[in-house]
């Protein structure tokens, strides 16, 4: 998948799962803007396993700076 279509994806992971204003997810948001915490980080990489089969460690997705960061790394561990 590409990083646009990660970004969707992360976007609705984020609003519907781990309750993230939708206002404030945007590919330029910083993690804390979005409150991705360093708990809902180990939630969200558990959901990336989980759902979508990506291997992506919660210490992975904290060196991330922002959301659009997120959706590369999800686009370089997916399949296609």
């Amino acid at each position: 998948m590409t990083a646009p279509a990660m970004y969707k994806l992360l976007k609705t992971v984020l609003v519907d799962e781990l309750q993230c204003r939708e206002a404030d997810v945007t590919p330029a948001a910083r993690r804390a803007d979005v409150g991705l915490d360093s708990l809902a980080a180990v939630e969200l990489a558990v959901i990336l396993q989980s759902r979508f089969a990506l291997g992506i460690a919660d210490y992975e997705l904290l060196d991330a700076v922002t959301v659009g960061d997120i959706a590369e790394l999800m686009a370089s561990r997916s399949d296609g």
